[in-house]
């Protein structure tokens, strides 16, 4: 990506910049663009996460539901339905997991009004957990 940019934007970065802060112009276009990409891969890494526990919270969620219907007798354990308990187990899997996957772009990844004020310790929770996980390798010392 850098060697576009330099070649692209580094004339225009240059004619921008005041005279005595030209020289800095490769430096401040290389760390921008640096950090464009890490936004962007970020973007993407939470989208795939957020796609991977939309598919997997889904079929959690369709599994139990079955199974509790089952065990209150809304669906008869040997019925002429039950062999068609994985496919419907998978259906209503995967669309919660659409409608999760939704909730979570629509929303930007981030609760709405009743809820972000319901679960503020688990949101401060959840950030003391990020950032145990980003800076582990200066706690353990490695």
């Amino acid at each position: 990506i850098g060697g576009p940019a330099k070649v692209f934007l580094l004339p225009l970065v240059e004619l921008a910049l005041p005279k005595p802060y030209k020289r800095w112009a490769d430096v401040i276009l290389t760390y921008t663009v640096r950090s464009f990409a890490i936004s962007i891969a970020w973007t993407l890494r939470r989208v795939v996460s957020s796609y991977h526990s939309a598919i997997r919270g889904g079929l959690m969620f369709s599994k139990n539901l079955l199974g509790y219907l089952v065990d209150m007798g809304y669906i008869q354990k040997d019925s002429e339905y039950e062999a068609y308990l994985p496919y419907v187990d998978k259906i209503v899997g995967y669309a919660i997991a659409l409608l999760g996957l939704w909730f979570q772009l629509t929303y930007g990844f981030s609760l709405p009004f009743p809820l972000n004020v319901i679960l503020f310790p688990f949101t401060i929770l959840e950030y003391a957990l990020v950032w145990m996980v980003n800076n582990s390798h200066y706690i353990i010392g490695h």
